[in-house]
């Protein structure tokens, strides 16, 4: 490619390809570990798609002097010139092996690292700050190099060493085939606590199923019996079983004993019920005892559930034995759990790391990192060390077993730790089957390595996924000084070095002012994840390790007072109290660090997702407040997709990409009644541009890029805009902006269905319908005024049911008898009574009468509001078949 001069403005400043990595992206979000395995080995929370953030890379980036890979000759021929006032074309190079030569990007938030890595595959030189060291460490093994043979021989050396000797603690006897043991997949535990009444052991079974059929042509669960603990297959789980060891009788549904944090003791008469927590108070924490265990038999490829026996729980007793005899010199964190909001197991007993194990767990655990932490080559320790702690995540007395997929869930199944009162016991080294195993998060590693070497980048054409190879190879040559980057790696023939990765707080990012050409984030989701609470479960256990070689794994846990975040749970802690003051100083400071950090034409790009706009406000004062301006806002796989408007104004629910670009110049006061008139010409002057684009955008996707643009006029502007002689504050702005924006866009809406249907049908479809079943009569009044429609002729058309305050939506099948009755018919009426027609099958019969094209419409636009495609079936039917009745008449 070739152009005169680089474009004034960034491509992503003018347009977003979002149709088209919306396809990709809702994929890949699906299927991580097929698009790109290099994110999959470790978890980070909240890990932004690699696609969108190639795609942000490349519209930032992009200009006459980037280079793509010369081995593709014959598809370069094929790529367009790139328009730089209106760069649509570009993303035809989505797909090539793109070069950007020496430009340098910045993450200053690099959690999971996903621009890190997608900027090395686009040949950047990559800038990344964090301050928790475990993401830290996550980052600097998904870009690094290893030699997967060295790896491969390091692995098969501690399998011989302590992997078979791991293994043997997880057998049981094999009911399938004599004098011979099977591997244990999982062993099923359940916790008991005293009677506070009778002083009997109680099971804290919430019910006794433990599992689906194995087999789809199969119907039976495997149940437990609560008398004796014997596990069997029964017929239905909510239905009289009887069990075939003591015959007692059960419903396996409704026999459990706990509910809502209480337990009821079944030996007693009136089954007292008792507060679990308060119990744990008296007693401690709960006991466990082993009832059950999955199985795989090697000799006989037979996958099961059975009771546990005298065996399993001897083999348990050897372990314990073991660990008590070596505790002193095992590698295993026995610290003190840090209290925090997404700490909800405290109060169950669990005050330090190590009782977060059994003893089975610690003594396999701690000898599978003390063999890994023996291994000489630093490189090739680390990628094993990352194996190993990823899989501690499924390999805790805090997992639980997903009955129906029969699988094991890991401790953050989601963002906080939770007790299990059944908790589930793994496999630690791993058999052929199960997950999150030691050998298979191996395996997970290994595949990530793999991609790196030889990448590829998936696709969507014409609605099949489809793989382009060699597409931005990963290779990672770390340095911890900066002016580095770019200087030759020693020891490595046409190797630069082009990574530099900080553990620290990107409040103070030591690095040239004026020196990186983008900034591309993912900052910290206000008060939705506290990262470094759920990474020291991690930390502790690499700290084993990497303490001695990193100063970053000296502290006992992961550092929280400068942590970006807003968490209220945390107020009892002077230290670590952060509350939306502290998240919004953060933020800013770090903000403006990448301001002073980025080149003149540089721009910041990231993605944020908040539901509340409190959260969405301080976000966007952070960024204000730290001299940059919003060009763009873009949403990405946006939740509301079959929404049409964004009438509950509290939340804005999108993954948004919002690019900025920083403020030249100090602006002029301005009165937002002034600026009120330019934000409305805006919005009106986008609706209008998107509408006719022919893209397949949804309203709530219009609806959100409008709000970028009217966003940009307010925030070129700040912070000189005065309302009332006041300033107007950033939470005042964005709630204004989105009123504005929300009625222009009901209003375009309204306005084109008008030319459709009736008025009526039109404002009911555009202003009731989404808001849910039940509506607030005074904010639907309120809104329909501003229309010259009063409520009550929606209530008159029995459209809705007034119940004090409140409206009733009435749907398709309640309204069906009044239609039938009724004479003049708008055309919502018409297509409920074919929605109607349609579910008691008589359509074929009846369609007539009630189609036509005010009808159809408005039936077209039910299937948007719903989210519901037989309203679509229902309008090609009808269609179809009024089209076929006009050609006979005319051939008649």
């Amino acid at each position: 490619m070739s152009q005169d001069q680089k474009p004034r403005r960034r491509p992503i400043e003018i347009s977003f390809p979002i149709d088209q990595v919306n396809e990709i992206a809702e994929k890949e979000a699906h299927a991580k570990r097929y698009y790109r395995p290099v994110y999959t080995m470790h978890k980070w929370w909240a890990r932004r798609l690699g696609s969108v953030f190639r795609t942000m890379l490349l519209y930032s980036l992009a200009d006459g002097e980037m280079s793509v890979d010369t081995d593709r000759q014959s598809t370069i021929d094929g790529l367009p010139e790139v328009d730089w006032e209106n760069p649509d074309a570009l993303w035809d190079y989505y797909l090539e092996d793109i070069d950007f030569g020496d430009k340098t990007v910045l993450d200053p938030f690099m959690g999971g690292g996903t621009s890190i890595v997608e900027s090395l595959r686009m040949g950047c030189n990559a800038i990344g700050s964090e301050l928790n060291p475990v993401a830290w460490f996550v980052v600097k093994k998904e870009v690094e190099p290893v030699d997967l043979d060295e790896l491969d021989a390091a692995f098969e050396e501690i399998k011989e060493s302590v992997g078979e000797e791991i293994q043997e603690y997880y057998r049981t006897e094999c009911p399938h085939c004599e004098d011979h043991h099977a591997d244990v997949m999982y062993s099923f535990w359940a916790n008991e606590l005293p009677c506070r009444n009778c002083g009997e052991s109680v099971a804290l079974f919430k019910d006794y199923r433990l599992s689906s059929a194995r087999s789809s042509k199969d119907d039976h669960n495997n149940v437990v019996c609560p008398e004796c603990w014997n596990v069997f297959e029964a017929d239905d789980y909510r239905t009289d079983t009887t069990c075939p060891e003591c015959s007692h009788g059960y419903v396996p549904k409704e026999a459990g004993n706990v509910s809502r944090g209480s337990y009821t003791c079944p030996h007693c008469d009136e089954h007292p019920e008792m507060s679990i927590i308060e119990s744990i108070d008296r007693f401690g924490k709960a006991e466990q005892s082993l009832y059950a265990v999955e199985y795989y038999c090697p000799k006989t490829s037979e996958k099961g559930y059975k009771s546990a026996t005298d065996f399993d729980r001897e083999l348990f007793g050897e372990a314990e034995a073991e660990l008590e005899e070596n505790r002193d010199r095992l590698p295993f964190p026995t610290t003190e759990r840090y209290r925090g909001s997404s700490d909800r197991v405290r109060n169950h007993g669990f005050e330090t790391y190590d009782q977060m194990f059994n003893e089975r767990q610690l003594l396999c655990l701690s000898k599978l990192l003390d063999e890994i932490r023996s291994i000489e080559d630093q490189n090739v320790k680390e990628f094993l060390l990352l194996a190993f702690s990823s899989s501690l995540e499924f390999n805790n007395i805090l997992c639980e077993y997903n009955r129906s997929a029969n699988k094991l869930e890991g401790i953050y199944k989601r963002h906080t730790i939770t007790a299990r009162h059944t908790p589930v016991e793994n496999n630690i080294w791993g058999t052929e089957y199960g997950r999150g195993t030691f050998s298979g998060e191996f395996d997970k590693m290994r595949a990530g390595k793999e991609f790196c070497i030889n990448p590829y980048e998936k696709y969507v054409e014409d609605g099949e996924t489809k793989q382009r190879d060699g597409v931005g190879k990963i290779e990672g040559y770390v340095t911890d000084d900066p002016d580095k980057i770019g200087e030759p790696v020693e020891g490595k023939e046409d190797a630069t070095y082009n990574v530099h990765l900080r553990c620290g707080t990107s409040e103070y990012i030591p690095i040239d002012d004026n020196s990186v050409d983008a900034v591309i984030t993912d900052p910290p989701y206000f008060d939705n994840v506290m990262y470094s609470e759920t990474a020291d479960f991690y930390y502790v256990w690499l700290k084993q390790v990497l303490e001695d070689e990193y100063d970053h794994f000296s502290a006992e846990l992961t550092p929280k007072a400068s942590e970006v975040v807003s968490d209220p749970a945390g107020e009892d802690s002077v230290d670590t109290y952060r509350d939306e003051d502290h998240f919004v100083t953060g933020l800013t400071n770090v903000f403006d660090q990448a301001n002073q950090k980025l080149k003149d034409e540089g721009i910041m790009a990231f993605t944020f997702h908040h539901k509340e706009t409190e959260g969405w406000s301080t976000v966007l004062k952070s960024v204000l407040e730290a001299g940059f301006y919003v060009t763009s806002l873009y949403p990405i796989r946006g939740e509301m997709r079959g929404s049409t408007h964004i009438h509950d104004k509290a939340n804005i629910e999108y993954d948004m990409i919002v690019v900025c670009r920083s403020r030249e110049e100090d602006p002029e006061t301005v009165s937002w009644r002034s600026l009120e008139d330019e934000i409305y010409f805006r919005a009106q002057e986008e609706i209008d541009r998107l509408e006719e684009s022919g893209s397949r955008l949804t309203q709530g996707d219009i609806f959100a890029v409008t709000m970028g643009k009217c966003l940009e006029v307010y925030s070129r502007h700040f912070p000189n805009v005065t309302h009332e002689d006041e300033q107007m504050s950033v939470n005042d702005a964005v709630g204004t902006i989105r009123d504005i924006v929300d009625e222009q866009l009901m209003e375009e809406r309204v306005q084109t269905m008008g030319d459709e249907m009736d008025t009526l049908s039109a404002i009911y479809l555009t202003y009731v319908l989404g808001r849910g079943g039940t509506v607030s009569y005074n904010a639907l009044n309120k809104d329909l005024r501003q229309r010259g429609v009063d409520v009550a002729e929606l209530v008159n058309e029995r459209l809705l049911e007034q119940e004090g305050d409140s409206l009733n939506v009435r749907g398709p099948l309640d309204r069906a008898e009044d239609l039938e009755h009724k004479k003049n018919h708008l055309a919502v009426d018409k297509a409920h009574y074919l929605r109607y027609l349609y579910e008691t099958d008589q359509l074929a019969q009846k369609f007539g009468k009630w189609t036509d094209e005010g009808a159809i419409a408005a039936l077209r636009r039910l299937a948007e509001v719903e989210n519901d495609d037989e309203y679509v079936d229902i309008a090609e039917y009808v269609e179809d078949r009024t089209d076929t009745q006009l050609d006979l008449e005319d051939f008649s």
